[in-house]
């Protein structure tokens, strides 16, 4: 037997979900963890084309020097996306 959440109970956990990613976001930015360009197709889903596309259109974060992307930028770019 299941119930449906009520609207108070979806915010909540919406609230909760965002406080999460937050956390999520700031231990990827203290550890500084990259991702190839690979992962990064990945999970986002577009082609390295792509990517690179938007990079030069100012609309996905550019890599650092060594190719790599940081994690915590690729996730708020993500958040600013929903």
């Amino acid at each position: 037997m299941h119930t449906q959440a009520t609207p108070q109970q979806i915010q909540t956990l919406q609230q909760q979900v965002a406080a999460l990613t937050s956390a999520v976001q700031l231990l990827a930015r203290v550890k500084g963890e990259r991702l190839t360009t690979a992962q990064v197709v990945e999970r986002i889903g577009r082609t390295r084309q792509t990517i690179a596309t938007m990079v030069r259109r100012g609309d996905f974060p550019p890599p650092c020097k060594d190719g790599h992307w940081l994690l915590s930028e690729i996730m708020e770019w993500e958040e600013k996306k929903r």
